[in-house]
């Protein structure tokens, strides 16, 4: 069971829900969420990051980190609505050899790949 790790440390409790919607991916993966003491700390841009912990074959894991950026990508939209001051979000998506596979940055209407 592919195990993906998420760090959400810098994103307010109450909008700790994109962890939650990674479940859509199905219940093949297993959901792991990392808090750190330092959450409370305000932060200017919001910066969650994926950690793919299982070993996948080089297709699966950019078929896997597509379907997280489109998670984020809509996660992003409705928080958005919620709370519109924030309007800066980062996702980065790394595989099991700890390098960034995916880069999402959201600023406002506008979202940048890498």
């Amino acid at each position: 069971m592919p195990t993906l790790r998420v760090d959400d440390i810098s994103v307010p409790a109450e909008g700790r829900t994109f962890a939650g919607d990674l479940a859509a991916l199905g219940p093949d993966y297993e959901i792991q969420i990392t808090l750190q003491e330092s959450e409370w700390i305000p932060q200017v841009l919001e910066h969650i990051k994926v950690f793919i912990q299982t070993p996948l074959g080089v297709a699966t894991t950019l078929a896997l980190s597509k379907q997280i950026g489109g998670f984020f990508l809509a996660w992003a939209r409705e928080q958005r609505l919620k709370r519109p001051a924030r309007d800066q979000r980062k996702l980065t998506i790394y595989g099991p050899d700890r390098k960034p596979v995916k880069i999402v940055t959201v600023k406002g209407d506008r979202f940048e790949e890498e």
